[in-house]
Parts: C-alpha cells; structure tokens; sequence
C-alpha cells in the first residue's frame, strides 16, 4: 500500500488542472471498445466522499470488480477535495492482485492510470496500463440542434389557433 500511496504523491504531482469533485461522477466508457481491461466505471460522490465501482473485459460479460472507496487528491495540503480535486485514486484487491487506479478529468473525459502488482507469487509481471473514458451515452447532457430550436412564435395563454380544415 505504501507503493501505491508514493505512486499516488508522483502521479499528482504531475498534474495541474483542478475540478471539482462532481465532475467525476457518473457512468463511464472505455473509448476502446476493443479494450481487453477496463471496460467502464461508475464513479460515486457523495459530499466529500467518492467510491468507484469497475468492469473488466471478461467473456461473455465483463467482469465486475465491486465498488472501493476512492480517495480525492488537491493541490496542496489545505485544499478542498470538494472543490479542488485533481486526481481519484482507488485500489482494488482481488487477492491475488491488487489495481490501483489513479483517475484524472481530462476535458470532458477521464484518463486512467492503472497499475496491477500481483501478490500470489505466481512470477506474473507486475504492469500498468491507461485508459481513455467518455461519459455513457445514458448519462451525458444532450446538446446540438435540438438543445438550439426556439419556438417559431410566443402564444399567450387566452390565444387559440384554428386548426387545418376546421370552422373557427
């Protein structure tokens, strides 16, 4: 865990974007639908507390990690996670190995560093992988031209209009 917590320090370090802790939230996507590792999250926030909850690319249905506590990471040691947050992390062990994921907003998507150390002494190299992730269809804000129509004319509330071939 220590490991991690050094890689955590480094990884925020190297980042200089802060956010606020609700961008975070909501259902995510791989952007590689071909992916043979994460395949989405659902990231949680309530206050100042954040919990991820991951898939794997399994077949025929992916794999789910379960949902861990997720740690905020500001940019200094008086900063607020609610408002200042610069990073996620959250560490999943699956007792053969653990994954830590360090998760950062990159514009309206997330870039996700994860890093697997196995501890079963199987001889597996330990490695890491990143990751690409849009927000899912599902829970994104609709924009375009629909969010851009205007009503062709104002009517007030007593106005009525005759309808195509009626008597009126």
């Amino acid at each position: 865990m220590k490991a991690f917590l050094s890689l955590a320090l480094l990884f925020v370090s190297t980042t200089v974007c802060t956010a606020s802790l609700s961008q975070f939230a909501g259902d995510w996507t791989n952007v590689d639908t071909n992916t043979g590792g994460i395949t989405s999250l659902n990231i949680g926030i309530s206050g100042s507390s954040a919990s991820v909850h991951a898939w794997g690319k399994c077949h025929p249905t992916d794999c789910d990690w379960g949902t861990v506590s997720a740690y905020a990471f500001g940019p200094d040691v008086s900063s607020d996670p609610t408002s200042q947050a610069q990073a996620l992390m959250a560490v999943f062990d699956a007792g053969f190995s653990e994954t830590a994921l360090f998760i950062k907003p990159q514009g309206d998507q997330l870039s996700v560093q994860s890093y697997t150390r196995f501890k079963d002494n199987s001889g597996r190299t330990n490695y890491a992988s990143s990751y690409v992730f849009q927000k899912s269809p599902s829970t994104s804000t609709a924009t375009g031209l629909i969010s851009s129509v205007k009503p062709l004319k104002q009517l007030n509330r007593l106005q009525t209009i005759p309808l195509a071939g009626s008597n009126q």
